[in-house]
This record gives structure tokens, sequence and C-alpha cells, in this order.
């Protein structure tokens, strides 16, 4: 009775929505379905607490998850507590990856595996500003292979590495955009008992010719996309032999480079196909081999080469498994889409797990996952719209992207506009109290849910803190949860993840059993254990999962490693956090960001910029100060569509962005805008920048102002902006 009701009153409603919108009487709109939405409450209430029983996810969000480990000692680690997840024992005790991949691969057999999308055709596009883009026509489906397929697939390459003269113990390494051949070679180098090398598809030459020297790697695995930088430093390379080339993007073979005649070079197709020796003996690794040396994209400084033992990688898998993520519930059409940088842990780690869960992985790329991606030819579907995921990973900068285009999208509906304010605080009500809200997802949100797919059901959050106010917005409005964690390279992602029962909002989850996390005081900051109502301090992660050290840098491996007298192995981060009553850990300040103006007053950078990333002007911040000035400065990448506006209204409409960036009325105004929003957000007056740039430049890894993670480059971006910071303090 109560559900015909609930479907005429909203058939009636959603029938006269466009004559309100016509009228332009927005406000009585939304106060219609405000008189809906409580009538419907009170229908359908006693149902839906039978059906949704809100108080088991009520408890469930509100239990201790992590304890000291000595109650008695303040210093002690803080550790998990409860039962671990029931997953699959086989998986959970294999010894190495290579036994851990023979099990997935005989569990999920006929299942799929990995998918692509092939290219079948190029062209270029001229733009309105003059560049020139690729854009590609895509397959209307991906292509998938099984788990037994990637198998043989695998056997196959072993073969080929093998017969060209890698065997246990040799380090290959991998240097390519995120795709299916890299992930099938890794298995491949691993099974044979040798060592991964990951270096990012976008480094510089420099970084590229370190890496290649330092490791005296003779192998390489790479794609016709990346061999130009190969060329570029070809006679500087004295170690390297053979050359491994898989297609480029376009789907085309790799062009021969005369700069690389030197080098054996064999087409990945061929590695697959030519080679099959069955009397090939792989030489299994044992746990605690190195599995991968893996360079850091490094927000300051030069990379180093973090040593992840085999050990190492299946202490984090289990841990992930029993801790979070083994309570995922499949549903029948399950897709992981996999975009991020492979050779990034947060990126690896996920296809690791997915293929443990035996979830397909679906390669994709920025340049083709949404229909107006910048590589998608028009008329050609976005690979989201074809694949329609249910898990993918973010950083928060996508995320906060995401947050801003939909925000930029209702303002130009004052109807719309009020009623997603109102549906956000709806929707907020019923999910503090542990209710889903069916109607209103559907009536505000459905739309907003189909640019991603639709189907999205879990989103993994890593790389850097998370935003309060975007991890409300994007878990609201997309009908997703949101996986926060805390972990890094050192500590083969593996520390600290939230549960899918957590509802806690800016924190990133308990430890993960196995893993222990300790807070060592910093009295230059005012952090300390024994601060209230919260312990604060340094975070130190100790465990299995803790990794070997930096390959060949003793004395970077010294500083910030340490085995205690239990065997314990510890890593320090770097990182303050703060630990709450259940456990449950937000990461609050980081040493490296902590700077003092002239008159005597710290302030965390981190910090400031974490507010201020979220002002409607704000695409992507990074905030300058020494001890030499009295001030702050800001370079701030403009949020376009913002930026657009603020120039229409001026009358200034048709001037290019780059114009606008310095044009002196528009800087004072996003000035203006961000002191009122610093204000507005409790900081302090020394805290909000005096000064500002506004950068007409992309921060990307391309150009080296971010990492991988899209992470900002402090140190590269102050190298960058030398003459603005002069100038700014100057005036």
């Amino acid at each position: 009775m109560a559900s015909s009701v609930w479907e005429n009153l909203l058939v009636v409603f959603l029938g006269s929505i466009p004559f309100l919108i016509m009228v332009k009487w927005s406000w009585f709109g939304v106060f219609c379905i405000k008189v809906l939405a409580v009538i419907i409450d009170f229908l359908v209430l006693t149902p839906q607490i039978i059906y949704q029983q809100p108080w088991a996810t009520w408890l469930a969000t509100r239990r201790i998850r992590a304890v000291r480990e000595d109650e008695n000692d303040p210093e002690s680690p803080f550790v998990r507590i409860g039962d671990p997840l029931e997953f699959d024992r086989q998986v959970l005790e294999s010894p190495t990856i290579a036994h851990w991949f023979d099990t997935m691969t005989a569990k999920f057999g006929d299942s799929n595996c990995m998918g692509s999308r092939p290219v079948l055709s190029e062209c270029e596009e001229k733009q309105a500003n003059g560049k020139i883009l690729k854009k590609y026509l895509l397959a209307d489906d991906y292509f998938f292979i099984s788990y037994k397929q990637v198998k043989d697939k695998v056997k196959q390459i072993g073969d080929g590495l093998s017969l060209n003269g890698v065997k246990a113990g040799d380090k290959v390494v991998l240097f390519s955009e995120t795709r299916e051949e890299w992930l099938l070679s890794a298995f491949a180098i691993w099974k044979l008992g040798a060592i991964t090398v990951t270096m990012y598809a976008n480094l510089g030459l420099d970084g590229i010719l370190a890496i290649l020297e330092q490791t005296q790697a003779t192998h390489i695995v790479t794609s016709a996309d990346s061999l130009d930088k190969l060329a570029k430093i070809a006679d500087k390379l004295n170690y390297l032999t053979t050359i491994i080339c898989a297609k480029g993007a376009n789907g085309k073979e790799p062009t021969p480079l005369p700069s690389l005649s030197k080098f054996k070079m064999i087409p990945f197709n061929q590695l697959v196909n030519k080679y099959d020796a069955p009397e090939t003996r792989q030489t299994l690794p044992s746990p605690h081999d190195i599995a991968c040396i893996m360079y850091t994209s490094g927000s300051t400084g030069i990379p180093k080469g973090v040593q992840i033992s085999h050990a190492n990688f299946m202490s984090a898998m289990q841990a992930l498994l029993t801790s979070a993520v083994g309570s995922y519930k499949h549903s029948q059409h399950e897709a992981y889409l996999a975009y991020l940088p492979l050779a990034h842990i947060f990126e690896m780690g996920a296809e690791v797990l997915m293929f443990s869960m035996g979830i397909p992985i679906c390669y994709s790329s920025p340049m083709t996952m949404l229909d107006s991606s910048t590589a998608i030819k028009k008329g050609c579907k976005g690979d989201i719209s074809v694949i329609k995921p249910t898990i993918m990973p973010a950083v928060p900068l996508i995320l906060d992207r995401i947050k801003k285009t939909i925000e930029d999208k209702l303002s130009t509906s004052e109807f719309f506009k009020y009623l997603f304010e109102f549906a956000i605080e709806y929707k907020k009500f019923w999910v503090l109290f542990g209710f889903e809200t069916p109607f209103m997802d559907y009536l505000a949100f459905s739309k907003v849910r189909q640019p991603l797919g639709g189907n999205l059901k879990l989103i993994f959050v890593g790389g850097a803190p998370l935003s309060v106010e975007t991890q409300q917005f994007i878990s609201l409005t997309l009908g997703v949860k949101l996986l926060q964690g805390y972990a890094a390279t050192e500590g083969t992602a593996c520390a600290a993840l939230m549960d899918m029962e957590d509802r806690s909002l800016g924190r990133c989850g308990a430890p993960l059993f196995g893993a222990k996390l300790k807070l060592i005081d910093w009295p230059e900051g005012g952090y300390s254990n024994h601060d209230q109502p919260n312990p604060r301090g340094e975070l130190v992660i100790g465990g299995p999962a803790i990794t070997m050290g930096y390959y060949m840098n003793e004395e970077e491996t010294a500083k910030v490693y340490w085995v205690d007298e239990d065997g314990t192995r510890w890593w320090r981060s770097g990182d303050i956090g703060e630990v709450f009553e259940d456990g449950t850990i937000k990461i609050i300040d980081r040493k490296k960001d902590l700077i003092k103006l002239q008159h005597g007053e710290y302030i965390s950078l981190g910090k400031v910029e974490a507010v201020l990333k979220n002002c409607n002007f704000v695409d992507n911040i990074c905030v300058y100060g020494d001890s030499f000035h009295s001030y702050l400065i800001a370079f701030i990448l403009p949020e376009r569509n913002s930026l657009k506006r603020l120039a229409e209204s001026l009358g200034k409409q048709d001037v290019p962005f780059n114009e606008l960036c310095n044009d002196q009325q528009i800087v004072n105004s996003v000035l203006e805008t961000l002191r009122e929003f610093g204000e507005s957000a409790n900081l302090l007056r020394f805290e909000i920048p005096n000064k500002i740039k506004l950068c007409s430049e992309e921060w990307t890894p391309d150009n080296g102002l971010a990492t991988a993670a899209l992470k900002i480059r402090r140190l590269e971006i102050q190298k960058f902006y030398k003459q603005s910071i002069e100038s700014l303090y100057a005036k």
C-alpha cells in the first residue's frame, strides 16, 4: 500500500517539475519536494526500519577498531582488534607472489581477468586554440582474457625472457603506461625469480638514465610511446642490452630508431607467441627474495628505489583482505577501472587485490576514460561508458575536480541547485542514523552518476589526504563507498584503511591486521602522545610489510628504517597523525611542510593548502613562505569554469585564459574570495596568503610539477616560479 502511494505521489510531482522550472518557481518546487519527502518518510519509515535494519549499521560504524598494544604505555603502538575477515586460506598462506599467482589462476580459471579496448583508427583534430590533438576510434566493447589465458601468456613471456638471458635475481625494468602487458610482464618476471624495476612512463631523461645505470638492468619492457626517450639517452646506457617493446597507445607497432640499433629489439607480441619452451625450468623465489625495486615519484628530491620482498607483498595482501576489502559483496557485474600509473604502489596494490578477488581489471587511461576525454573521437564512447565500472581508484585531486564539475553544472539552474542542496542535507540526516535513501538517490542524484557509468560502488582513495567536504559530497551524491587509506611505498601500501562499515569523515581507517602504528612526539610542531582529547605525533609504521630499505642508499635507509629488539621492522613516515578513541587515524600535518615566518609564526603549508583547495576558484594550490618574510604567498591553478564566470561578470569574456591569469582585476577578485574563504574556514590571519599568482600552466607529472599521484612537487614548483616568488615579495 505504502509503495503504491509513493509511486502515485512521485508520478504526480515529477509531472509538475517542467512547469515549475518554466515559471522559475525554484523555491516552490523544492518546497514541494520537501513536503513530499516528509510524506514518504512517514509512510515508509516502519517498513524501511525492518528492511534496512539501521541499528546494525549504526553499531558497526561506532565499534572500537584499534587499541594500544599496552594500554598503560602512552608510547605503545596501536594495533587492530577483533576477528580477521574470512578469506581463502590458500591465498592468505601463499609464501610468494609466484605461488599466489598459481593459486589464483587455478581458482578462477575461465573467469574474465584482464580487458582492453583495441584502437580501430586514429586521426588528428585541430582545436579552437590551434592545438593538434590525436583522436582515437576505439572498439565498441572490451576484449577480455581469462585467468587461464593469463597463466598461459605469463608462461610464454617467462620462456621468452629466459631464452633471451633473464635468470633468477636479474633486474628487468618496466617502463610503460598502465596496460595489460605491464602486469603480464611483472608476473612472468616474478615467476622466474627475477626482480621488477618500475619507472613512470612520464619520467624525465635524467631520472630514466639514473635508474637504468643504478640498477645495471640489461632488459627493459616498454612501449612504442616511450622509445623516443630511450633513443635520446642511448649513448649513455652502459648496461642495457635488450628492449622488449609493445605497441603504442594507437595500436601501432614501434618504428625502428637508428640510435637504438645497438640494442636487441624484440616486439612484445613475438615474446608472447614465438617462445614456448616446456624444458625451461622456472626458479621459484623464496619469501625474503626481493620482488620489486619501486622508484618513488618523489614530491621532493630524487626518486629512491624501495626494495619490496615477496614476503612484504604477501603480508600486505593478507592484511588488506582480512581487515577491510575481503568483506566486499560481489554483484553479477564487476569491473575495476585501471588508469593510475602501475609504477605507483597504489595502483599495483589495487590490481593485485582485484586479481585475488576474481574481479576483472579493465585498462583505461585519463585520455580515454570519459566521453569528453581528450583522445576520444566524437561519437565514440569513453571507457567508463562502455565498461560501467563498479570499483575504481582515485587520488584526492581527481575527486576534488569531480565535485567542482558537478557544482559548476548545478550552478546553471536555480531549481536543481536548491534541490541538490536539500537532497544532500536530507541524505546526511538519514545516513547518520544508518539508513539508505533510495527515493532521494533516484530523484536528485541519478543523473549525476551517469558520467561514471552508473554502477560505481567502491572507490579506493590514496596518495594524499582527502578533505571532509569532498569525501562527504562524493559519497552522498555518487552513492559510493569511499575507502580512504594511509600507506606508502615503504610500507607496501599496508598501514591503515577504512573498512566497509567505517563511515567516519576525514580519517583513513584503523591499522590493518599485522600492522603497528606508533606516534612519536614532535615538540617543534607541538604534537604529543599526551595531547587532549586525542594523542598526536609523527606516524611510525611497523610490521612484516615494511620494506627492505632503499636500493644502494644505506644513508637514507638508516635515517628512517630500523629493527627493534623484538625483530619488528619500523619506518618513520614524516607525517603527523591523530588517533581517535575508536582507533581510527587522521593525517593532520607533515613535518616537511612546517615553516616559520619572519616574526616567529609556525605554519603548516599542507594544512593551509588542504583548506584553500576547497575554494571554488582553486583547482590546485601551492603555498610558499620562509623566515625572511612576514606573510605567505600562493601559486594557484585556477578552476577554469569559475574563472570564466568571473571574467564574464567583469566584461572580459573574450580574454584568453592565460591573459586572465595575469589580469590584475581578476587576480584581486580571486584573492579577495580566497581571503574570505580562509576566514570562514577558521584559518588564522597569518595562515592566509597575502599575495597570489594565477598559473596558466598545468602541473603534471610530465613537466615535473606534480607526482604520479598528482601531489604537488613543492621544490620543483618553487624553482619553476623563482622569479614570481621574488616579484611577489618585492611588490
